[in-house]
């Protein structure tokens, strides 16, 4: 269950499967997710390990892909889904940019990351990257406090309907709005096609965009 321990494993396996001709690109590893925040010193750096063993993977086994179940890692949260939404997204955020491929999780458990409220994300990102003694008795107190659909910051509920279309279509994407998905859509496909493109350029243009979010 160590960084040094995971990477050891997948790489062995990936040379055994390599070396008899199994395709690296679909070889897929589960470095395990483990909970953290439980009280157990030992657990403290169970995310970070993950995280690592991603990297690790990431950079030296070609093409290898990665996978994790990702709820584990707020296991000790149950019962608080504003907490464990914002562990798994900030979770996600560095498991992504370290080269994480696939997880396992519930969408509906999922925020942004730039959304989070700024307090609960920054306690929460002391526990995932275990920046220092103590950070999850901080976290476990602070969660007290959290009510359900607290993980997001509340900002004017229409602003975003202000930003250029392009930005509403990626917005209301991101967020899983549709009140205004036709009328936008349809002001976007009116754009381009005013400027000779298909409609098909409405889904490679602004949609696309939003999938990078």
């Amino acid at each position: 269950d160590t960084y040094q321990r995971k990477i050891e494993i997948c790489e062995r396996a990936y040379r055994l499967l390599t070396c008899v001709g199994f395709p690296p690109e679909d070889i897929i590893f589960d470095p395990n997710i483990f909970a953290i925040a439980t009280g157990i010193g030992e657990h403290d750096n169970y995310a970070v390990d993950f995280i690592e063993a991603v990297k690790w993977i990431h950079g030296h086994l070609p093409h290898a892909k990665t996978s994790g179940g990702v709820s584990n890692v707020s296991f000790s949260f149950r019962g608080n889904n504003a907490v464990r939404e914002a562990i798994h997204t900030v979770f996600l955020y560095h498991a992504i940019k370290a080269g994480m491929t696939m997880g396992i999780v519930n969408a509906g458990m999922l925020g942004v990351y730039d959304d989070l409220d700024a307090e609960l994300r920054d306690k929460v990102e002391d526990v995932v990257l275990n920046r220092h003694p103590g950070a999850g008795d901080v976290l476990v107190e602070f969660a007290q406090t959290v009510q359900a659909g607290a993980a997001r910051d509340s900002g004017p509920d229409l602003a975003w309907r202000e930003q250029p279309v392009d930005k509403r279509l990626a917005h209301a994407l991101v967020k899983g709005i549709t009140d205004f998905v036709v009328a936008d859509t349809e002001e976007v496909r009116a754009r381009l096609a005013a400027e000779g493109k298909p409609p098909l350029a409405v889904i490679e243009g602004p949609l696309m965009a939003g999938m990078d979010v």
